[in-house]
């Protein structure tokens, strides 16, 4: 521009001022790549607490089996759940049947004649549950195993030696229970109902494991279960070894010492399906 009239000679070349650099985009980002973050203290002690009340039953459990003291209640315990195995199983296949247990330590659970009017009723029943709570395919499934598969257990002569396992089946429900509501944090998330449900549930599996593994091994444990029946009966396994599958009382103990093995990882697995903190890290 002239100094002296203010005409405009040239225009001013406007100066470009510099971009800003884009930022740097990762390619982890790019994908939607979120980077792990370091897990709190407190989940981290969440996720170790089923383990440690799991080791802690193991650890406790032989208390009511060693203990003079609690010797007692741990055979009581033992055997009400035992009776009641056998018991709800005589009912299921309607066989009347209740247990009895004697304070000075003999337990038995005699089931009466099977009424007809009582297996076509729990047929009944079981018919209606698979149409209540089932759907779709598995309603047509379970309505075809009760109208088959019921009547061919309850009718046969299967039930004598199922009867005769579900006094010890249900020793190994009841550990099963036990541990599950241990790694699950129980009915009322107390620690001490974890502790105890642990040592109830280690007990019972060491119990029948040790049986069977000394039933398997050891023939003065054999003379031993032989002549230790409750009310001058013969025991569970030696009826069904000699009376009904005519097996070797060593291959019955082998079948439920592994059973009794089982009883941990289906604990472990129904915490895991029902709860989804069984698992560390999940």
């Amino acid at each position: 521009m002239c100094c002296l009239c203010g005409e405009l000679l040239r225009r001013a070349e406007r100066t470009r001022e510099p971009a800003a650099p884009a930022p740097r985009v990762s390619v982890l980002a790019a994908v939607g790549h979120r980077p792990e973050r370091a897990t709190p203290p407190a989940a981290a002690r969440e996720a170790r607490e089923p383990w440690l009340f799991l080791a802690l039953g193991a650890l406790t459990g032989p208390v009511f089996g060693l203990t003079p003291l609690l010797e007692y209640m741990g055979w009581f315990l033992a055997s009400l759940v035992h009776e009641m195995g056998h018991a709800a199983f005589a009912w299921f296949c309607g066989m009347p049947a209740f247990p009895a247990i004697a304070l000075d330590g003999h337990a038995a659970a005699m089931h009466g004649e099977q009424s007809p009017l009582l297996v076509l009723l729990v047929a009944l029943a079981l018919a209606m549950a698979a149409w209540r709570w089932l759907q779709g395919p598995a309603r047509w499934i379970a309505g075809a195993l009760v109208a088959v598969g019921y009547p061919a257990l309850a009718l046969s002569g299967a039930k004598e030696v199922l009867h005769l396992f579900a006094g010890h089946a249900g020793e190994l429900l009841f550990a099963t229970l036990a541990l599950w509501k241990t790694l699950d944090g129980g009915f009322t998330k107390s620690r001490l109902e974890r502790a105890l449900y642990g040592t109830v549930g280690w007990f019972l599996v060491g119990r029948n494991a040790f049986l069977c593994w000394r039933l398997m091994h050891s023939e003065a444990a054999r003379a031993d279960y032989a002549s230790s029946g409750s009310f001058g009966l013969t025991n569970d396994y030696l009826r069904i070894a000699e009376e009904l599958l005519f097996w070797r009382l060593e291959s019955v103990a082998l079948l439920m010492l592994v059973a009794s093995v089982l009883v941990v990882p289906a604990a472990i697995a129904l915490a895991h399906f029902t709860r989804g903190r069984c698992v560390p890290g999940d």
